[in-house]
């Protein structure tokens, strides 16, 4: 009996006895059709912002012809062109693609092929007054379940779009064959001065085994149109719309939620029958927005908020708050599967792919989880995936037996691949660039083969996340759970003989911090003194990192944050993935297992001043009380190492830092709070965010601070909700919920996009309608932070 059959009959039994709180029927749905997550989760696209966007009324419409003037378009790539009377929307006949899946040769990068365009020209036109682009396409290839069309604006005036080396200017969509879809794509703020063309492209992925080897594509009826544009930039709310947590509030915890411009302060609460059930009057702040409180509130049930001719959709308060987020958070895992037959998705893929170690010998590293959209894969990645669902799991282990079995299965998947990477001397799959499909055939065009690397941060974090699954699996399965405990002992030991190599001065303080979260970790495990002596050690060498005095000469005084280094040269931030939790976790850990240790009170204080630190900065980001990005110094900066995706055109300078620090808030010498992180290619910031929510929830408990937990939670509902797009930001998860670039995974239900970004220099929050890489990309860290974050909520 296979392992999925097996699941599947203990969830419906389990069912049977006990049912699973559901946030609602439509989570009960997905549940009962995906035999709780033995099969992926379908989405519902009734509350879908695509779904709103799509009857907007359109002003203005102006066609631009495809196959009435066909000898006016262009090419670019492999594909070809033609005309098709046969498939099309406008009864014009339509613009048929064709293209191969795959060139000759691999991309030495092992991203995409290439790309095939067709290209509707201009003549350098000013389209200011129309603000969306309207295609419609018909995907044909049989063999794939999904695959990747891309839209681009052409424009050659002042600026250049598509932006050299930045992703502005395209965007991306899943298509499905064998139906036509509509793609709207709202343009309010590039650059259209002087547009000399839109195109339609497919990107070229590589066959999934048994799938064709050529591509069809017909793209109809292209239009641009003028239409009531979303709010994409700054920090007024979408007109008419309330700003909430869409997965509801637990019970106890601050609610609240936002408008703007409403003249009656007295709002609702109203309950599933539409009873008034709680009446309030909300507290008028700056910009005439208006903070509705109804903390007061706590029975449980499915309400809606209503202020004026302004309702929200239901929401759950009480122990069902946030459960539909952790199935679907937990489905987007599932469906990112590598090597695994994923019906709807992919077939099993990429057994074709190796690494090499350094003496020659070879590992199959087909398994764990596609890292993103692309398919790539990394030990860091799958580590903080696999210990947010083992957190999450020691959470709701007495609360909710389905969900608790199906993280552990989950969380196994990854460790599985986390140790089977490893070549037991160090050496392991560390990371790999992956952006194609392969044929699963060893010897032909598209095999991978990726080096292996002994890093200590991979190593830490591997050693950190199977030492923490051993007491999980120890009575049902000793030999996997002694498994764990053998290879989190040996990583650790590989990952500590290096420690001393592998530190410079940008990542010091990074680097002891994992050691110190790793060394508590076994400590944890084996009780030996030995790990709790390195912990130690550890320690003074991350506390030594930080600002312990406040800096009183600065506009806002403030002391608690990290340094890079023990140099002190350069103030520590990040602006894509962040583990900044990792420095007061450790200590937190410390305080916790050793209370009586002779350095417990400058621990206790190193938190206590990290702890001051968020709440100086929770204030920055009215009215929505997320926490600023970090402290920025001008003209100190270091791009030495820093990746840069395609061609070195776009690449950061000393002038684009400077611009976009001295956005943020003065503080005097030089220094600035920036709201948002400096940022380039890269950008989207939920991880930013969530590695501070993160080190909020473990302060709160270890300080006993409630305050800090309100900060943890404020977030994470900026994330679903709370935030100036009233969009729950995670796919096919609350209300609004933006298409994402989910690329070869297409759109998978719990999926958390890399997060809301800023527009150039600003610093203020921008979430464009353009789907693209990065901040509209999928990734596992986001989503597993979201996971991690839940597991704080659902402790109590």
């Amino acid at each position: 009996m296979t392992q999925r059959l097996v699941f599947l009959l203990v969830a419906a039994c389990t069912y049977l006895i006990h049912p699973a709180m559901a946030q609602d029927t439509h989570l009960m749905k997905q549940l009962q059709q995906s035999h709780y997550l033995q099969y992926t989760m379908k989405a519902d696209s009734t509350y879908a912002g695509i779904t709103r966007w799509s009857k907007k009324k359109v002003m203005h419409s102006r066609v631009l012809p495809l196959a009435e003037d066909f000898n006016a378009l262009e090419t670019k790539g492999p594909g070809t062109i033609s005309i098709d009377h046969g498939k099309t929307i406008s009864g014009k006949g339509s613009i048929l693609l064709e293209t191969p899946a795959s060139l000759g040769e691999k991309n030495p990068s092992n991203r995409s092929y290439a790309f095939a365009e067709v290209i509707r020209p201009l003549k350098g036109e000013d389209l200011g007054d129309y603000n969306r682009f309207s295609v419609w396409v018909y995907a044909d290839a049989p063999g794939f379940y999904s695959f990747f069309v891309g839209c681009t604006l052409y424009n050659e005036g002042k600026h250049i779009m598509p932006a050299p080396g930045r992703f502005e200017g395209q965007h991306f969509v899943t298509v499905y064959p064998g139906k036509w879809q509509h793609i709207i794509w709202e343009i309010p703020d590039l650059y259209r001065d002087s547009v000399t063309g839109f195109s339609v492209n497919i990107m070229l992925t590589g066959s999934p085994q048994g799938a064709a080897d050529d591509m069809k594509l017909y793209v109809d009826d292209m239009r641009i149109e003028k239409v009531d544009a979303e709010n994409t930039r700054g920090f007024n709310l979408r007109e008419h719309a309330i700003a909430y947590s869409h997965s509801g509030y637990k019970t106890g915890a601050r609610k609240q939620a936002l408008v703007q411009n409403v003249t009656d302060a007295t709002f609702e609460i109203l309950n599933a029958e539409k009873k008034t059930v709680f009446t309030g009057k909300g507290t008028r702040l700056d910009s005439n927005f208006m903070q509705l409180d109804f903390s007061a509130f706590d029975k449980p049930g499915y309400y809606r908020l209503r202020i004026g001719d302004r309702m929200t959709q239901p929401f759950p308060i009480g122990d069902d708050a946030y459960l539909a987020t952790a199935w679907r958070t937990l489905n987007y895992f599932f469906a990112e599967r590598c090597g695994y037959d994923q019906p709807g998705t992919h077939q099993a893929c990429h057994e074709d792919v190796v690494c090499v170690h350094p003496d020659g010998r070879r590992l199959h590293i087909s398994g764990g989880w596609h890292d993103a959209a692309d398919l790539s894969q990394g030990v860091g990645n799958t580590a903080r995936g696999g210990i947010a669902m083992l957190e999450l799991a020691r959470s709701v282990q007495h609360k909710n037996v389905q969900l608790y079995q199906r993280l552990l299965e989950e969380a196994r998947w990854g460790l599985n691949w986390t140790m089977r990477t490893r070549f037991g001397d160090g050496y392991r799959e560390g990371g790999l660039i992956i952006g194609i499909w392969t044929d699963n055939i060893i010897g032909t065009k598209d095999d991978i083969q990726g080096k292996a690397t002994n890093n200590p941060f991979d190593n830490f974090i591997a050693a950190s996340y199977c030492a923490l699954a051993v007491p999980f699996y120890i009575a049902e399965d000793p030999v996997f759970a002694n498994w764990c405990k053998r290879s989190a002992r040996e990583d650790f030991a590989f990952a500590s003989q290096l420690l001393g190599v592998a530190v410079n001065d940008k990542n010091e303080t990074d680097l002891y911090a994992l050691a110190l979260v790793s060394a508590m970790q076994l400590y944890r495990l084996t009780k030996e003194q030995a790990y709790l002596d390195r912990a130690v050690q550890y320690a003074r060498v991350v506390m030594d990192c930080q600002q312990q005095e406040r800096i009183s000469s600065w506009s806002i005084p403030m002391h608690g944050f990290f340094y890079e280094s023990r140099k002190k040269k350069r103030i520590l931030t990040y602006f894509h993935r962040s583990d900044e939790q990792f420095m007061v976790e450790g200590l937190a850990m410390l305080l916790t297992d050793a209370p009586s240790h002779p350095d417990a009170a400058l621990w206790r204080a190193s938190c206590q001043a990290y702890a001051d630190y968020l709440h100086d900065i929770s204030t920055g980001i009215k009215p929505y009380e997320i926490l600023s990005a970090g402290i920025y110094e001008v003209n100190n900066t270091d791009y030495s190492g820093i990746y840069h995706e395609g061609d070195k055109v776009g690449m950061p300078t000393m002038e684009e830092y400077n611009a976009q620090v001295k956005n943020g808030i003065p503080l005097g010498g030089g220094f600035y709070l920036r709201r948002f992180p400096v940022a380039y290619q890269f950008r989207g910031f939920h991880a930013v965010l969530m590695a501070k929510a993160k080190a909020a929830f473990i302060l709160a408990d270890v300080l006993k601070d409630r305050y800090l937990r309100d900060i943890g939670t404020r977030q994470l509902e900026y994330i679903i909700g709370y935030n100036p797009f009233a969009m729950s930001t995670i796919y096919g998860d609350g209300y609004d919920y933006p298409p994402l670039y989910g690329a070869y995974a297409g759109d998978v239900v719990g999926a958390v996009p890399v997060g809301i970004e800023t527009f150039e220099n600003e610093d203020a929050p921008y979430m464009p309608m353009q789907v693209n890489a990065t901040y509209k990309e999928i990734w596992t860290h986001t989503t597993a932070s979201v996971i991690w974050l839940l597991s704080r909520l659902f402790k109590d």
